[in-house]
């Protein structure tokens, strides 16, 4: 679909879309004979109309005489193509009722009326001399259309009258375009709503009107890509596949952005600075599409919503936006400035998540509004931090306190990050120093973080030139554990060196942190296999957890790994049996404590020792208890180490098949999440088939 300057498909092709919707060619009463419809539809200008399936079945099954709407709205943002639709609607109702085919609806007279008052060109946007901006000018142009001048003959106070009574001599389609720019709207609306039943009206706007509305989204990424090779084939230039979805990303699927663009390429403009140009608050997009919505709400709390939901790069929830916009205090300003913005189509409510969407260009649009609000944008900033500070104050922490709430900050990782970028690029040291804490143990079990290490280092430099020694032996744990976890030759170089020079700091830190510094160094020695080393570190780190004289649970928090790295190294040895007895500790322990990720682990090793001993049955009950538990989740990590023990598995007992099917998922997921030595191993697998 193009934007609302290209207003209708031609004739000729809709044949095309006739297919496409699904619709079956009637049987004409007489192939000798085309009836005369009246209508003043505009001319055709492209020659395909793409997208819009179901919202074109929509439109033409409330069209049928069967259906009891009689006025329906097609209400979404400027440039997304209301008019497009309703006039391809239209075109198609045309052709049926000339030839008399059961591809639409029929009408005797179709009619159309629009209050645009400027239109979107690649030159730039025109001024419209000409349109139906009230209801007398409405009743000139049915007067026109239909060729009977009596309408405007008669006195002012009896054309609404005259209108109906001609409207009901036969079906007619009334279509009313660009219902926001018309004045006295009430009076507009309450004509038409009193029009007779034989007359079906629809209504575009760009201001949601609760009239049976049809609502407008953005064109989907195929259609988008399909529409933009349309237009450049049309206009003689050549895009390659990242230039069309570098252009999708920029219109965020708004036909009429699209079309401009392209146009403007077209014109001799490079496409980088045309995308450029989309992205400026004071381009002609975005002075088309948005210009007249926003300065109706300057000024009120819509206003402010409007910026702070831009802050957002993914959709917030509406307690985070009041809090960032400053309205928690006032709950009614909030609820109605949302509902102002969700009217005027600048923002949507997911019906399902219940948070606040905004297409990625009215999101620039608004953001470049934010930027010339200095002051808000500073408080409005400040109050952003502070929001997810507290939220992941809340739901973030160890996984054997917080695990449960993990899936409230998956729903918030991309705004999370966005936060923790923000602070990094304004040095605020102290804000992503929290919070980084706070997510740590999150993004290591669920998400793909891979820009961590640099995250770590950035916080290892930062507190040392502060002088802050505490924290930097927190940093150096974090940073290292990562490093060991990736266990390549340099990494592994590189956190001895780091470790080392955080066991000379360690009196800076506290003990249950001194604990987990002689637990990565114990890590490193298991990963260079240097188990006596191992041993001897996991008992300065007993000695520490004793000393820190910890709560019972905390005591068994911190004692665990403790067993845990025991095991490993019982395991690395081929001792399973003893191996398995530790495991069965480590597992009993963690359950007093519901950590449930530890569990999940130790019965992964557990099922490693039975394949091991060819114990097959108990190795089967083992991992797939396992494996469904980790999936569910979402523990990345754990997920790919189960799938590793399952090839293991069918490569013994099972399918080759799908041992290398599983050896090939796990590969990908542990080179995903930077895990060199446990990839090549799979590889190593695979190539044993």
């Amino acid at each position: 679909m193009t934007g609302e300057s290209d207003n209708t498909v031609r004739a000729s092709n809709l044949v095309y879309i006739l297919e496409k919707y699904g619709y079956r060619k009637g049987v004409e009463a007489s192939s000798k004979h085309r009836f005369t419809i009246i209508n003043n539809l505009p001319s055709p200008t492209y020659t395909e109309f793409i997208g819009r399936e179901a919202d074109m079945r929509i439109l033409l099954e409330r069209l049928s005489p069967d259906h009891g709407a009689h006025m329906i709205t097609v209400h979404g943002i400027g440039g997304v193509g209301k008019t497009a639709l309703v006039l391809a609607a239209a075109y198609l109702c045309l052709k049926g009722s000339r030839e008399n085919l059961n591809i639409a609806p029929k009408f005797d007279a179709i009619i159309f009326t629009s209050a645009k008052q400027q239109e979107l060109y690649p030159d730039g946007i025109l001024q419209r001399q000409q349109g139906q901006r009230n209801l007398r000018e409405i009743f000139r142009e049915i007067g026109n259309a239909l060729g009977d001048p009596t309408i405007i003959q008669s006195p002012p106070n009896d054309q609404s009258d005259r209108v109906r009574q001609i409207l009901s001599r036969q079906r007619t389609l009334l279509i009313v375009d660009n219902m926001e720019t018309i004045e006295d709207r009430s009076g507009v609306i309450e004509f038409l709503y009193n029009l007779p039943i034989g007359v079906k009206v629809v209504i575009t706007t760009r201001e949601r009107i609760a009239l049976l509305p049809i609502s407008l989204q953005n064109l989907t990424l195929d259609d988008s890509l399909q529409l933009i090779q349309q237009q450049a084939q049309e206009k003689g230039i050549t895009l390659n596949d990242e230039e069309s979805r570098q252009l999708y990303g920029h219109t965020g699927g708004i036909p009429l952005a699209i079309v401009y663009a392209i146009g403007q390429v077209s014109s001799g403009y490079s496409l980088n600075s045309v995308l450029e140009r989309l992205a400026s608050a004071t381009g002609d997009v975005a002075r088309f599409c948005f210009e007249q919505s926003v300065q109706g709400i300057t000024g009120q709390p819509a206003h402010k919503l409007l910026m702070s939901l831009a802050i957002f790069p993914n959709s917030p929830t509406q307690a985070a936006v009041a809090e960032v916009a400053g309205l928690t205090t006032a709950p009614d300003s909030n609820n109605d400035g949302l509902a102002l913005l969700q009217r005027l189509s600048l923002v949507n409510q997911n019906s399902e998540t219940k948070r606040y969407e905004m297409l990625s260009l009215t999101r620039e649009y608004a953001l470049a509004k934010l930027a010339a609000n200095p002051d808000f944008e500073r408080e409005a900033r400040r109050r952003w931090v502070r929001w997810y500070l507290d939220f992941a104050n809340i739901y973030a922490g160890e996984d054997w306190e917080n695990s449960k709430h993990y899936k409230r900050l998956e729903a918030e990782e991309v705004n999370l990050r966005a936060v923790l970028y923000w602070c990094k690029d304004q040095d605020h040291y102290e804000e992503v120093r929290d919070l980084g804490l706070l997510l740590n143990h999150y993004a290591n079990l669920y998400a793909y973080w891979d820009d961590r290490l640099d995250w770590w280092q950035w916080l290892v430099e930062q507190s040392e030139r502060r002088g802050e020694w505490s924290f930097l032996v927190i940093f150096i744990i974090r940073k290292t554990w990562l490093l060991i976890r990736e266990c390549s030759e340099k990494s592994l170089k590189e956190a001895e060196e780091m470790l080392q020079r955080a066991w000379v700091l360690r009196d800076h830190a506290d003990l249950c942190d001194q604990a987990d510094l002689a637990e990565n160094i114990a890590r490193l020695q298991i990963r260079q296999k240097n188990y006596p080393d191992a041993r001897a570190w996991l008992d300065t780190e007993q000695k520490l957890v004793t000393q820190a004289n910890l709560t019972e649970q905390k005591h068994i928090r911190y004692y665990i790994p403790v067993l845990y790295h025991r095991a490993v190294i019982l395991h690395k040895e081929n001792k399973y049996s003893e191996a398995k007895i530790l495991f069965q500790e480590v597992m009993l322990s963690a359950k007093r404590i519901n950590w449930y990720r530890v569990i999940n682990s130790a019965q992964n090793w557990l099922a490693d020792i039975a394949i091991e001993q060819g114990d097959r049955d108990g190795a089967q009950q083992l991992l797939t208890k396992g494996i469904i538990v980790a999936d569910s989740s979402k523990n990345k990590r754990r997920l790919a180490r189960y799938q590793r023990s399952l090839a293991k598995w069918q490569r013994r007992w099972g399918s080759a098949e799908q041992a290398d099917k599983l050896a090939r998922e796990a590969m990908d997921a542990f080179e995903h999440l930077g895990m060199i030595q446990d990839a090549d191993e799979m590889q190593l697998l695979l190539n044993c088939s």
